[in-house]
């Protein structure tokens, strides 16, 4: 399944999400669904504990929610985003995977003859 979120996920016309490259766009939108997922809704507060700028926040909820990640509700007064079961499914795969992945420390084979 994560194989084939992530080729749906990366294969968005979305281009250059992070500038700096520090993130891939599979972990700018994980990032994001983990944002709303901890109850930060609007789109102000996606963007500042996402880390984004606003033109990169806006494409890639647009993606998400293209993709079934995130709905969109409004009223008069505010815009939110939330999680739809299919974003839920895919955070909790990532999570786990997190989770589960162990990385040894890097082990320094050089020996000087």
């Amino acid at each position: 399944m994560l194989t084939r979120v992530k080729e749906t996920l990366c294969s968005s016309p979305i281009e250059d999400l992070d500038t700096n490259g520090r993130r891939s766009k599979l972990e700018i939108f994980v990032d994001i669904l983990d944002t709303v997922a901890k109850g930060h809704e609007g789109p102000t507060r996606i963007m500042y504990k996402a880390n984004l700028s606003w033109v990169v926040l806006q494409s890639a909820l647009n993606s998400l929610m293209t993709n079934g990640f995130l709905v969109e509700e409004s009223d008069s007064k505010r815009r939110v985003y939330r999680l739809t079961e299919k974003g839920m499914q895919v955070l909790n795969h990532f999570r786990q995977v997190k989770e589960e992945l162990v990385v040894a420390p890097t082990l320094n084979h050089y020996h000087p003859v």
